[in-house]
């Protein structure tokens, strides 16, 4: 529940911070407490407003290195202004606010929690049933016959997740021609589904349900309060699945998984290429 309400929180600062600050440097007002603002903060909204729009980031760096650097360099302005009691200490203090807010959102709100997980590479995929866009129920045994790369996603909401989607819809020839099912699981709504399968023009790729995250549950996959808080009211239910992939070979072993333990980091798709050819090798 805290990182729902928490990210719902940050994401209204930093644009609302930089809508102000921008505002502020044309109105003449003083320079300094607002760079020191807008370097905390325009970087993220920036970002972020990127991500949400264009929707064709499916992965980041686990730590945001540059738009660190900037909110730590404004945090500092902001401090020395302070010091120097420079135009009192409102401002000052929200662009102190600002880096903390960011060391929170790559230090704790990114990263995952995957003690839960069932998944073991070597053993059988563990059996549940999706449902399909008529609702009648799909068994995980169906997936047996050719190689299959199951892609959970926690829904439109997430931006990459939506580029996920995108960047698979590309690859999907290439994958097709190594005689694997693309397919992927969110526990949305098949009518939010749909307008995605539709948007990137995804033929081939399977689009499933979790319906409750029942699935997600069993595999160890399940995010309690996942999903933004305001979510809601387009549909979503306030819990999610953790962005993970599982690779089965023709008799449902699992071959290889990517239990990410930071919703940003994703692997590529000519990893799953790589690892149903037998060419993959981990990164030590």
């Amino acid at each position: 529940m805290a990182k729902s309400i928490y990210i719902m929180l940050y994401v209204t600062f930093v644009m609302v911070m930089t809508v102000m600050g921008i505002q502020a440097l044309f109105d003449g007002e003083a320079f300094l407490p607002w760079v020191a603002i807008l370097l905390t903060c325009a970087p993220m909204a920036l970002f972020l407003a990127r991500v949400m729009i264009l929707q064709n980031t499916a992965r980041t760096s686990a730590n945001l290195l540059f738009i660190t650097i900037l909110a730590v360099g404004g945090a500092g302005l902001g401090s020395a202004l302070a010091l120097f009691d420079f135009n009192g200490f409102l401002a000052p203090s929200l662009a102190v606010a600002g880096c903390a807010f960011l060391l929170i959102y790559t230090l704790w709100y990114s990263v995952l929690d995957r003690s839960e997980s069932q998944l073991s590479t070597g053993e059988t995929l563990p059996a549940f049933n999706l449902q399909n866009s008529d609702g009648a129920a799909i068994a995980s045994d169906s997936f047996k016959g050719s190689a299959t790369i199951l892609i959970f996603y926690r829904g439109n909401w997430c931006p990459l997740c939506v580029a996920q989607v995108k960047e698979m819809a590309a690859a999907y020839n290439d994958l097709k021609e190594q005689g694997a099912r693309v397919i992927f699981v969110s526990p949305q709504p098949q009518g939010h589904t749909r307008s995605l399968a539709k948007k990137f023009g995804a033929s081939g790729l399977e689009f499933l349900r979790d319906e409750d995250n029942v699935a997600a549950k069993s595999l160890g996959i399940f995010s309690k309060f996942g999903t933004p808080m305001g979510m809601q009211a387009l549909g979503y239910d306030s819990d999610t699945v953790l962005p993970t992939v599982i690779i089965c070979d023709t008799a449902g072993e699992i071959l290889w998984t990517h239990e990410t333990d930071n919703y940003r980091v994703r692997p590529e798709p000519a990893t799953y290429q790589a690892v149903l050819n037998g060419t993959y090798k981990a990164v030590a």
